[in-house]
């Protein structure tokens, strides 16, 4: 095992010796204290009360002046909070490696453990609360527990939302009281008004016209426009096929003899004529049946329709314009 160095050893004994004083002191506090008449009890903030331990602690958390402020407590009958204080100093003082110090608060914290009195809550099942005491919000795990509760005057508080909010103020004694409250199903709050803080409701979506109405209409659109088409090849391949027979025409000056380039006029204005014909049975087909299914589309209830439809014709080429 190393030897420690000088300074370690210097800084230990120091550190010992400022703990053994502080034990040695409140000791014998605490034995010219049990000597003195009992005080009666007064809470923090009244004259004679322990703001000066408080002030210390929060300038210097140490456990030494943890204890002297559980001391203060205990003079004054608060014995919950002394209780309390003592157990903190214990843990403190373990930290601290203060073995001494921990055994004073840890032997101070269990003589008081008979004297301390409670208070119990309970609430319903099922019924979601916030239950407070003087104030400060009481932990949902410890409800139904035995709380300990310094003597004295006691405001237990319960609170839901929308609900009508429910207290009640109770007395606890000294010397291992218990007092049990019981926190009834609170009843609505017929006077709050709307919670204004809650998000606005989404604005209703707007209802679409039937899908089969747009697909319809497309469907009649286009039909019509290869009607149109259809109506445009006819003519023009119409118009070929009479050239053409014109000019076969020409050709056969002893007709039906017309010789080879006549035959091949005679054959080309056929063609055209043929598909002329077709152009134009695929045209009207194609325009009543785009009327036909314009026509019989379904409508949606009160809409108001509005139809503009444009048709311009070009050399071999069709274009239908519309909207609704």
């Amino acid at each position: 095992m190393s030897s420690m160095n000088p300074r370690a050893r210097k800084f230990r004994s120091h550190r010992e010796f400022i703990c053994a004083v502080s034990v040695l002191t409140l000791a014998a506090a605490s034995v010219a204290r049990a000597s003195e008449p009992s005080r009666e009890v007064r809470p923090v903030g009244e004259p004679g009360g322990c703001e000066s331990h408080e002030a210390s602690l929060l300038k210097q958390a140490h456990p030494a002046l943890r204890v002297e402020l559980a001391e203060c407590y205990a003079q004054l009958g608060r014995s919950a909070s002394a209780w309390a204080q003592y157990r903190e100093a214990a843990a403190e003082a373990h930290e601290a490696a203060s073995p001494e110090l921990e055994a004073l608060a840890r032997s101070r914290a269990k003589a008081l453990e008979n004297d301390l009195s409670y208070v119990t809550v309970r609430t319903w099942k099922g019924q979601e609360v916030m239950v407070t005491q003087d104030g400060s919000p009481i932990d949902e795990a410890v409800l139904g527990t035995a709380i300990p509760l310094d003597p004295g005057s006691h405001t237990i508080l319960a609170l839901a939302p929308g609900k009508r909010g429910w207290s009640k103020r109770i007395e606890l004694g000294s010397h291992g009281d218990h007092v049990q409250v019981s926190v009834p199903v609170l009843p609505d709050d017929v006077n709050m008004g709307p919670d204004l803080t809650a998000a606005p409701l989404p604005p209703p979506e707007p209802v679409s016209a039937p899908v089969v109405d747009s697909v319809q209409r497309t469907l009649g659109l286009v039909a019509g426009a290869l009607g149109i088409a259809g109506i445009a090849t006819g003519t023009l391949f119409g118009v070929k096929a009479a050239s053409d027979w014109s000019d076969t025409k020409e050709q056969c000056k002893a007709f039906p003899y017309c010789g080879e380039e006549g035959a091949r006029l005679a054959q080309q204005a056929k063609t055209s004529a043929l598909i002329s014909t077709i152009g134009f049975a695929t045209g009207i087909a194609g325009i009543s049946g785009g009327a036909l299914l314009w026509f019989t589309a379904p409508r949606a209830a009160g809409s108001q329709e509005r139809t503009a439809t444009t048709v311009g014709l070009g050399v071999g080429n069709v274009q239908v314009r519309g909207s609704l």
